[in-house]
């Protein structure tokens, strides 16, 4: 039996699937196994990953696409290690990350545990550290910036007691899945960037829209815990992660739609954020890109030093 079992998901994605499973198979940890499920994909992914001879390597195909938890899935119902690890298709391991991680459960006795990483963007890449907030059960109401999707390293154990991802999100499906277990079990932060995370364009505002309030309703009862108020607070956040979204799709309306949600939801929040409801229609009507500068300002304001 293999210590290891890695979970790759996979479509569409004959571009970078080649340096993914490159830097999977340069892993200085070798005891593991690598599951590979193609869900459908219509380029030459299938292609790009038979190339490679590995014999850890197990390839799986959906006849038709049935989203990244259900990839994940078939390949978690497919795993035999007594630890699993998660990958994107599009990201790339550093060659110490699998061995420096398990290393780390064991010297912690944890059961779950993500890394630092470097984000790439734009051409540039930046280190991403992680804080060590006071609880990150309630972290995660707010915010999922750990990369899990490439840096969760997690104990079978608590797969069995979660249960697997939930295939009817097609987005924000690794988040969900971290919290529901960090509710019974602590996150641990290896604080050395380990993997480069390489960010795509935004997704689809409808899908993102969709998975959102399908996440808050999923987990109302786990919000109110600290009650009402702080329930409003997030699904405000998580409104604004929308109007975001929908703003860089320059689907104007649904991104005025959710910002106003948002604030009838918080009032109290930095009313400069408004100020999108005045660039949109700019936007809208010049083809221009306000908005977008804006958000990138904003962003290299809030980026980690």
């Amino acid at each position: 039996m293999p210590r290891v079992s890695v979970i790759l998901p996979i479509y569409n994605r004959s571009a970078t699937v080649g340096r993914c499973l490159g830097s999977i198979l340069a892993q200085s940890f070798s005891d593991f196994e690598l599951i590979a499920v193609d869900d459908a994909s219509t380029d030459n992914s299938v292609q790009a990953v038979a190339a490679f001879t590995d014999p850890r390597i197990r390839l799986l195909r959906h006849e038709q696409n049935a989203g990244p938890s259900a990839a994940r899935n078939t390949a978690l119902r497919a795993a035999r290690g007594e630890i699993v690890a998660l990958i994107d298709s599009d990201d790339e391991w550093l060659p110490e990350k699998l061995e420096r991680q398990v290393a780390f459960l064991a010297e912690r006795g944890a059961d779950i545990s993500v890394c630092e990483y470097f984000l790439v963007e734009g051409g540039r890449t930046q280190p991403w550290p992680l804080p060590e907030p006071p609880s990150w059960r309630d972290d995660l109401h707010f915010r999922c910036e750990l990369g899990n999707g490439t840096t969760l390293v997690v104990h079978r154990r608590v797969i069995d007691e979660v249960g697997f991802l939930d295939e009817t999100l097609r987005l924000y499906e690794d988040w969900d899945w971290l919290l529901r277990m960090v509710a019974n079990h602590p996150l641990h932060v290896l604080h050395e960037p380990l993997a480069r995370i390489y960010a795509g364009p935004p997704r689809s505002a409808e899908l993102f829209a969709q998975s959102a309030e399908r996440f808050l309703e999923k987990h109302g009862r786990e919000f109110e815990r600290q009650g009402p108020r702080h329930h409003r607070i997030v699904r405000a956040a998580h409104f604004q992660y929308v109007a975001a979204n929908g703003f860089a799709n320059r689907r104007f309306r649904l991104g005025c739609q959710y910002l106003l949600r948002s604030f009838l939801h918080n009032p109290w929040q930095d009313p400069r954020r408004l100020g999108a409801l005045a660039l949109a229609p700019i936007d809208a009507i010049c083809g221009s890109s306000l908005l977008g500068r804006a958000a990138e300002w904003q962003r290299n304001r809030s980026t980690p030093p």
